[in-house]
């Protein structure tokens, strides 16, 4: 790969235009600093410089020092943030190092906003260096045409004329790769360069913490994720050893969304996550393992190993969690603890008692039977896991559900997974920001902090958080809205990219014109809720009918989700929800169709019937029985007609028949007459004698063979 002119500059020290001079000086005829040298021009290149090299390390050396006297001029505290949370190396000139001198120590003046002049500084960095009259663009992976153009200092619509005659039609908003980019930037004498970065979660890029000293770190309650197949006791267990009751106020007895309890086992915390039994809730689920310490697999000691049981178990395993088998319902005179563990033996956990490395534990709900057993085991587990955090942090944690409460606004319950949160504190998650008004912990109460793997509601976002989100507690409420607005952008970018056209997709979306939709709109008691029925309908999509979810929302039917489903010739999906009075007068007037139901696995079997129905039906062919032609006779004004028998099964008059001669097809049709002696017949089986007339064919041979079919319409599945 050939080296660039300016790279070799910027490696000896010198500017562009002296070091083309130079070049040019040594015999090496080049003419752009954007121009590549060959191996044999680099070598020259490389032998005339090594003379100078001394005077280049000493040269970098004086600006190490200098770079290290004026970082000096920063507070112990900013210099550890400075150093340890610029995630994206940024070269400085002279000029923006006096600068940040100077507002430095203005700053000093302001120590309590000293943090946010760092973390502005280092988030902003240079994008844009000035190199001898040549600018040096540094981008990460796809930038906007808009933003593309203002680094240039040119006007957008310039490029947008510019790309248009290359045939590539843009927008400003439209995504630009970095070979495109940097194509553009040669036309303006500019050159661009990726900037490297670590990948990191969004709110990591902003979070100022110190790194966790070990005098800071306490032992933390273990998180517990149970799991299972439906009705094998999940909820019920959990219900036993919290001493509440939520599985009598889940619809049809399963957990329709995720809760997470924190319980007291002799003076040590234990925090459990109930993840929902329904295969609809894949997505819940594998959430709740993500976040999990140790993993309960619940199995019926009555039933056995079932689907989701295994579903569970792979989302487990994936999570590289510890995994403690409980088998339910030991109480019941069918149960058969010997044989779960038989069955689990072939998918990979062996029980301690048998040489392996699970802890199997039986146990019994209903009659809370060895219920202290099974906390016993988890505690020992969580103590071989050394499980341990800081609470001197800023708060990090997960967003395990979220909702929309008409009286107090968005509500989110987390689950801390680092430091301490506190009321007043500024947090941020996905694309939602706000102030902590109140927690609430999973006993109702409120509180006015929350420490890590403690599970609690939170009230103050300013929008309705997404289930799965990492929130972060953030220094001030303008930082917040810049790590906002920089989620959303990234997150628009990535929306765009991929909804950007290529005459693949054209020619995708051309084959199939003929799909048909059925379009729909959801509504959900819970954002987990609304994906996981989102997700589970768009499983049901078929290659010839697809599901189209316009919009999908936790909160209630309202009269715009019914315009939208009229003018979208939608059907309108309710789960956990209910319309409103206004919804309904609209719904009923417009035709508008709205189903709700409380049992997500109802709604599924709805879809899934109406897309059956919307299927191209199928039609099989069913062989009937055979006839062979003895005798043609002309009859005038009728035609040839033939004296058969019938060689096999049944021929009926309504029947469609094809005529074989020498084993090929010469016609299709129907038969046009069917007689038994004089008289018409409606069928003749096997051995009897019949005459017959074919329906627009008069070329019939002795010896010809008519073979009778009857066309059936097959029932069509989405599977």
């Amino acid at each position: 790969m050939k080296i660039r002119v300016h790279e070799l500059a910027k490696k000896y020290g010198f500017g562009n235009k002296e070091f083309l001079d130079i070049l040019n000086n040594i015999g090496i005829d080049v003419h752009s600093h954007l121009a590549g040298l060959t191996v044999e021009q680099e070598k020259i290149a490389t032998a005339y410089f090594a003379k100078k090299n001394d005077n280049v390390v000493s040269n970098n050396v004086y600006i190490e020092e200098e770079t290290m006297k004026k970082n000096m001029e920063f507070n112990d505290v900013d210099d550890f943030v400075e150093e340890n949370h610029t995630t994206t190396k940024k070269k400085k000139n002279k000029n923006s190092d006096n600068n940040s001198k100077d507002e430095g120590k203005s700053k000093k003046r302001k120590k309590g906003r000293r943090a946010d002049f760092v973390v502005k500084k280092a988030e902003q960095g240079p994008e844009i260096i000035e190199e001898d009259g040549m600018k040096i663009i540094k981008i990460r992976g796809e930038i906007t045409l808009g933003d593309f153009a203002d680094r240039l200092g040119i006007s957008s619509s310039e490029l947008i004329k510019k790309l248009f005659l290359k045939g590539q039609m843009l927008t400003i908003n439209s995504p630009i790769s970095f070979e495109l980019a940097e194509e553009l930037a040669m036309d303006y004498d500019a050159l661009v360069e990726e900037e490297e970065e670590i990948e990191l979660d969004f709110g990591d890029k902003f979070a100022l913490e110190i790194t966790d000293r070990p005098e800071d770190l306490i032992e933390r309650a273990p998180v517990i994720t149970i799991m299972g197949h439906v009705d094998h006791g999940k909820t019920s267990l959990l219900d036993a050893i919290r001493t509440t009751s939520v599985a009598s106020g889940e619809a049809g007895g399963i957990t329709q969304k995720i809760g997470a309890y924190q319980i007291n086992k002799a003076g040590r915390k234990i925090t459990f996550v109930d993840t929902p039994g329904h295969e609809a809730f894949t997505d819940m689920r594998a959430r709740g393992a993500q976040v999990t310490d140790i993993a309960i697999l619940v199995v019926a000691a009555d039933d056995g190993v079932m689907p989701q049981t295994i579903e569970a178990l792979s989302h487990a395993k994936a999570a590289n969690v510890p995994i403690i088998v409980a088998i339910n319902k030991i109480d019941k005179p069918e149960a058969n603890p010997m044989r779960v563990k038989q069955e689990l033996m072939e998918h990979g956990l062996v029980s301690v008692e048998w040489g392996g490395d699970t802890e199997f534990v039986e146990v019994s709900a209903k009659a809370k039977m060895n219920l202290d057993t099974l906390l016993d085991t988890i505690l020992i587990t969580s103590e071989i896991l050394e499980l341990k955090a800081n609470p001197k942090k800023r708060a990090k944690g997960i967003v395990l559900e979220s909702r929309l409460d008409p009286k107090v606004g968005p509500i989110a319950d987390v689950l801390i997974q680092e430091g301490t949160l506190k009321i007043g504190e500024v947090i941020v998650a996905g694309e939602s920001m706000g102030k902590v008004r109140a927690l609430v912990n999973d006993l109702g109460a409120k509180v006015q902090i929350a420490t890590v793997s403690q599970p609690i509601e939170i009230i103050g976002f300013n929008d309705v958080p997404s289930a799965g989100d990492t929130f972060y507690v953030i220094q001030n409420e303008q930082h917040a809205k810049r790590i906002v607005e920089e989620m959303a952008k990234e997150r628009k970018i990535a929306e765009v990219s991929r909804k950007s056209i290529s005459l693949e997709s054209l020619s995708q979306q051309m084959d199939n014109a003929n799909v048909k939709e059925l379009n729909l709109i959801l509504r959900a008691d819970s954002r987990g809720s609304v994906e996981a029925l989102r997700d589970s309908l768009l499983k049901l999509s078929h290659e010839e009918v697809i599901v189209n979810i316009i919009q999908a929302a936790s909160g209630a039917i309202t009269e715009s989700d019914v315009k939208l489903a009229e003018a979208s010739n939608a059907i309108i999906i309710g789960f956990n929800v209910r319309p409103t009075t206004n919804a309904l007068k609209e719904a009923d007037s417009n035709g508008v169709e709205i189903r709700t139901s409380n049992i997500i696995y109802h709604i599924t079997e709805d879809i899934e019937k109406a897309l059956t129905g919307m299927l191209d039906p199928e039609f099989k062919e069913m062989y009937s029985g055979r006839i062979e032609i003895k005798k043609v006779f002309k009859v005038s004004k009728v035609g040839n007609v033939a004296g058969c028998v019938v060689v096999d099964g049944k021929v009926r008059k309504e029947s469609n028949i094809r005529i074989l001669r020498n084993g090929v097809i010469v016609y299709e049709g129907k038969l046009n007459t069917l007689k038994r002696y004089k008289d018409d017949a409606k069928e003749v089986v096997a051995g009897q004698e019949c005459g017959l007339g074919i329906e627009n064919f008069n070329d019939i041979k002795e010896g010809d063979i008519v073979e009778a079919f009857d066309i059936i319409e097959v029932k069509r599945t989405l599977k």
